[in-house]
């Protein structure tokens, strides 16, 4: 699953993808850039610290820095290159200027306009379609849910903002709707203007109260030169900004919760390493982001949770006779930062 990075020329988008993959990255800037970054986690560090394996691997989430969306009508086809990128990620970050563009609440209404629109044309454009045509079960289903669509695009209103069921979800994914993506706004703010930019979050959240949306603020630049230091000069300058530690890692976890994601731990001599999974997966399913042999001939799951594990010395003995070390069948739901080992057989 990929998030895009989206945003007005100059926003500061590259900024924070550059940011969150590295430096180095050598970025395009008329086309998307594809970059992965590793999801910060002590409990790995704590793992590796105790078993001492070969390695340790962090889950990673994809990151998409897609081109500066212009205006004007004579950049109209631009403008529709750049939604057909968009339409192809999971969840989207946007990036809003506060410090050259003077209303950030009418940057946000002027974007959400924008995508309801792209939206409305799929759902009118379909809608037309379908009248023309005898409807079987499939078809009527189908063109229920999207009039449920088009009452709420017709409000002024995003489609996360409505309550869909797994099947019309099902029905609706294959139009790559806009709306329906998780949002991130991000408000890039001057250095000097950190805590202002939190108490512009606050109104802006209170203000729109709308579902599957989160707001963040955040000094992209400072965020981009913290990156370039040592872990020493790390300190020292984030505390000539009254700062404890970098806000990029809030950005990773907030995306986290946009694409819907926990993380669970393998352990090994080899390796430790944390995966990422759909929240409400099955021990099979969950099986098989570790590898599809394992899914297929999955036998059953031994879990224990970190923090228990923590409390037993990260001891399977010791788990195991405190009854904290269970064995559990495909059906069980796998929770968030769990330690698991898979028996399989092929």
């Amino acid at each position: 699953m990929k998030t895009g990075i989206v945003g007005l020329p100059l926003s500061g988008k590259t900024t924070l993808f550059k940011a969150l993959v590295g430096p180095d990255f050598q970025t395009l800037f008329d086309k998307p850039n594809i970059g992965s970054v590793k999801v910060p986690d002590p409990n790995i560090e704590d793992l590796a610290e105790f078993f001492k394996p070969k390695k340790k691997t962090f889950a990673e989430i994809i990151f998409v820095d897609i081109p500066g969306v212009p205006g004007g009508a004579e950049n109209s086809k631009r403008r529709n290159e750049i939604y057909t990128s968009i339409r192809k990620v999971d969840a989207l970050i946007e990036v809003i200027d506060s410090f050259s563009r003077n209303d950030v609440y009418e940057q946000i209404a002027s974007f959400d306009s924008d995508l309801i629109i792209m939206d409305l044309d799929v759902v009118e454009k379909r809608l037309e379609r379908l009248s023309k045509e005898k409807l079987d079960s499939i078809k009527g289903f189908e063109k229920e849910s999207l009039e449920k669509c088009l009452l709420e695009l017709n409000k002024d209103l995003p489609l996360r903002n409505i309550r869909l069921t797994g099947e019309e979800i099902k029905v609706l994914s294959s139009f790559e709707f806009l709306t329906l993506k998780p949002l991130i706004y991000l408000i890039n703010v001057k250095d000097s203007e950190i805590e202002e930019g939190k108490k512009v979050v606050e109104e802006i959240r209170n203000r729109t109260g709308i579902k599957g949306t989160n707001f963040i603020s955040l000094p992209l630049k400072l965020e981009s030169e913290i990156t370039e230091l040592s872990e020493n000069e790390k300190k020292e300058f984030l505390s000539s900004y009254g700062l404890e530690e970098p806000a990029l890692p809030e950005v990773i976890h907030a995306t986290m919760d946009a694409l819907n994601y926990n993380v669970f731990y393998t352990t090994g001599e080899d390796e430790v390493k944390s995966w990422l999974f759909e929240k409400g997966l099955n021990a099979r399913a969950v099986a098989g982001k570790v590898h599809s042999d394992i899914e297929r001939g999955f036998i059953a799951v031994e879990v224990i949770s970190f923090e228990d594990f923590r409390r037993v010395g990260f001891s399977f003995k010791e788990a195991k006779s405190k009854g904290l070390l269970r064995i559990e069948g495909e059906n069980y739901i796998v929770k968030n930062k769990e330690v698991v080992h898979f028996r399989f057989n092929v």
